[in-house]
């Protein structure tokens, strides 16, 4: 962190008490007490100060404060937490330096994401808005016995706010800013009885790309989102609640600014440069040729679903839950991966999901020594994820022997020339992958209080998992002249096409047993300390993969279940009449059967065993209120995780940094008329790889540079905001990364796996202004 930074934070009073009337919602014993929240992580309402697990979680008034929107926004200012996003349909989630991002429909996430208790964490369909929650809250760790099979190291719960019959209440709040930004968003809550309630909530969301298209199309890395939420709830009797919740989301963003810094930006016809090679500047990209049938790069995706919650209780001491789910997601991204302006190669993924869940969980807490719950889930799944290709063989063999010159490449009518004649300008092939997933689950988890100050926690999960996986692959315009087709034996170019071009599938079952033993000691009402083992199973996978030649088998092999023990000790405390909260945790992680994804000789992201990894680390959460217009908050995370064996040993995970850090406060002042609050925040990361192999020359066989990462870098945000003293209406002055830092998001990419890898620029400075009003 340099000196200019730390004067500015220092400078900008390092505050943020927000003018937002929500704030109202904070139980506050006191004028200078930090917040207190109520969380369910073990399926009962606890204060976080007695949950004996690392957990950060934030309410809605204080993702409000910060300016949340986003799970990128959100990693921020959560320890041991990272979310890369190059897209909505593809984002990586990363929790204590594990990742989850494929896009594979046979792949299982490791990373467990969800909606009011309801999994969405598949890969395509996870990323979505973040408004009108009543809390998030992140568990850090094994947590397969509370969240359920795909929760190998972590788990994301969005509480979102439910409909309250108890009386009416209606907010909206207008953005407007740099790159075209605008955002309106509304909620409207309405009392139709004393039992009935209904809520509405939505967002629209538009910002133009912050990397210019030097070939005049959209700008890329646009942002443009519809979301909409309808809420119902019904409480007919004193000992019954029903909640009906349907969500939507709509995404149309221009293409992701692959950039390659191999050939420069020029233009295609006259060969004449019209860029650089800088990581974050223009690019000139584009679709060509009618390309699943003439789209735009550039993401068209939905996302919906529908969920019931329904809680009744039997008698003092026991509850019986249940959640029902439906959620589809069906998206089409189109991008030129090679990150130049010649037609080497144009992609996109076509991927579908729909999946159905039920969950009953009988919950007991007679108000003694013992509380626990039992129940039993069952989880259908069934996905696609379509990939079509388009080469343009001339390019690709100028390119492949060398004759391209680096870095400002050729014209097309220059490439005509030089390439023989008989290669094709368009040749097309597809490849998708199926799975089919049905799971049935049993757990149950129990907490016994030994004495008032020792308790013991224990857990368990056994799961069954139904796997069908399947694969298929198309030559869609004849075999490739390049590959040396034949008029009767037609070859791809790096996909060979399955018998008659038709699927085949494989059916696998796994079973699995995940487990917990948890030791609380809480020697006074501000003080725990716990330590904790755990066991977390990420099922089987079935890869599948391309025939070897035009008609084979398609290779279909099992990945061995990855397994990881984890152990962990931690302290939280609350100082002070809690002016002061302190947390902290220390953990070490044993894998067996890392399960990584690496890019295959097509360019296809496949999954792969890496062995034995390990990771040790550190996590720690302040949160100061000397006095009532004064909040100071940081977190801190060292996480140490490398791969223990075979070809990849010694390397850094991806996407994990070493280390990260938030800081942070919130100020208040009053002023003529009403009330302004400033809020500075900067958060740091060190270095990271966006490949297991870490860019090593020596384990890759086209790039002999190590340039594929990102060095340490900070962002600075800052903002400040006026309320009246009278009236429910707020303003509000922002800007992101303020000191507008340059970083990348990622970089390798599919370009890596032919020797052009590509970078994804990071955001640069945003800023506007915000208009709120609140009834």
């Amino acid at each position: 962190m340099t000196s200019r930074k730390l004067i500015l934070l220092a400078s900008s009073a390092a505050a943020i008490s927000w003018w937002d009337p929500a704030a109202a919602d904070v139980a506050l014993d006191g004028p200078t007490q930090v917040e207190e929240l109520i969380v369910t992580a073990q399926k009962r309402e606890q204060k976080t100060l007695d949950v004996p697990i690392a957990i950060t979680a934030y309410s809605r008034a204080n993702l409000d404060r910060l300016g949340v929107q986003e799970f990128e926004e959100l990693s921020l200012y959560v320890p041991g937490f990272e979310v890369q996003n190059q897209s909505p349909n593809n984002p990586g989630f990363v929790m204590r330096g594990i990742t989850s991002d494929s896009g594979e429909a046979t792949n299982e996430p490791r990373v467990s994401v969800f909606q009011d208790g309801v999994s969405i964490s598949k890969s395509r369909g996870s990323y979505i808005e973040l408004f009108d929650l009543e809390r998030v809250e992140i568990a850090k760790g094994p947590q397969s016995t509370l969240y359920g099979r795909g929760a190998l190291i972590g788990a994301v719960n969005l509480v979102q706010a439910k409909a309250d019959p108890s009386g009416w209440a209606a907010s909206s709040k207008v953005e407007a800013g740099n790159f075209g930004y605008a955002m309106f968003e509304s909620m409207l809550n309405i009392p139709v009885s004393d039992t009935f309630a209904i809520r509405f909530a939505g967002r629209l969301k538009k910002r133009d790309g912050f990397v210019e298209n030097l070939l005049d199309g959209k700008d890329f890395n646009s942002t443009n989102t519809a979301a909409g939420r309808v809420l119902l709830n019904w409480r007919p009797v004193e000992n019954l609640k029903a909640d009906l919740i349907f969500n939507y989301e709509k995404d149309r963003p221009s293409g992701t600014s692959f950039k390659s810094l191999t050939y420069a930006p020029t233009d295609p016809t006259t060969g004449a440069v019209i860029g650089d090679l800088g990581r974050n500047s223009g690019a000139a990209l584009a679709a060509s040729d009618g390309f699943e049938g003439g789209k735009d790069l550039g993401l068209n995706r939905s996302v919906w679903g529908v969920t019931a919650l329904v809680d009744y209780t039997i008698s003092e001491s026991l509850s019986l839950s249940s959640i029902t789910a439906y959620r589809e997601f069906d998206s089409l991204e189109i991008f030129d991966a090679d990150g130049f302006s010649m037609p080497l190669f144009l992609f996109g993924e076509d991927a579908k999901g729909k999946q159905t869940s039920q969950e009953l969980r009988l919950n007991y807490d007679g108000g003694g020594k013992l509380t626990a719950f039992g129940g039993v889930s069952y989880f259908h799944e069934d996905g696609s994820q379509r990939v079509p290709l388009q080469f343009n063989e001339k390019v690709y063999a100028l390119h492949a022997s060398g004759v391209l010159p680096k870095p400002n490449g050729l014209s097309l009518p220059m490439i005509n020339a030089l390439a023989p004649a008989a290669l094709k300008s368009v040749h097309r092939e597809t490849y998708t992958n199926y799975g089919e997933t049905t799971a049935y689950d049993v757990f149950a988890d129990a907490t016994y209080k030994i004495t008032d100050q020792i308790e013991l926690t224990g857990g368990v999960r056994y799961t069954q998992d139904d796997k069908t996986s399947g694969y298929g692959a198309t030559l869609d315009n004849g075999g490739s002249v390049l590959a040396g087709s034949t008029p009767t034996l037609a070859r791809g170019l790096f996909l060979q096409p399955t018998k008659d071009g038709k699927p085949q599938y494989r059916d696998i079952t796994d079973t699995g047993l995940t487990y917990r033993v948890v030791g609380r000691y809480a020697p006074s009402d501000q003080l725990s300390f716990y330590a904790s083992y755990a066991r977390g199973c990420r099922p089987e996978v079935l890869n599948v993969a391309a025939p070897v030649s035009p008609g084979a088998p398609v290779n279909f092999s099992v990945l061995p279940a990855e397994k990881v023990d984890s152990y962990e000790v931690g302290a939280k405390s609350e100082l002070f009449d809690r002016r002061l909260s302190l947390e902290g945790s220390v953990y070490h992680y044993s894998y067996d059967n890392f399960q990584t994804s690496v890019l295959n000789s097509a360019g296809q992201v496949v999954t792969a065993n890496a062995g034995e990894a390990a990771a040790t680390g550190f996590e720690g959460q302040l949160n100061l209120r000397p006095t009532s217009n004064i909040e100071v908050f940081g977190t801190y995370a060292y996480n140490h995780a490398r791969f223990g064996n075979g070809i990849f040993e010694g390397n850094s995970f991806r996407l994990s940094p070493d280390h990260s850090l938030s800081l942070g406060a919130r100020f208040t002042a009053a002023v003529p008329g009403g009330t302004l609050a400033v809020t500075p925040t900067y958060t740091w990361q060190s270095k990271i790889f966006f490949d297991a192999n870490n860019d090593i020359p020596a384990l890759q066989t086209n790039d002999k540079i190590q340039d594929e990462l990102q060095e340490s870098y900070g962002l600075m945000n800052l903002r400040v905001g006026y309320t009246p003293a009278q009236g429910p209406w707020a303003v509000e002055l922002f800007a992101t990364n303020l000191l507008d830092e340059d970083y990348i998001k990622d970089a390798g990419n599919t370009g890596g796996a032919f020797g052009i890898p590509t970078f994804i620029a990071g955001e640069p400075r945003y800023y506007g202004v915000s208009f709120s009003i609140r009834y």
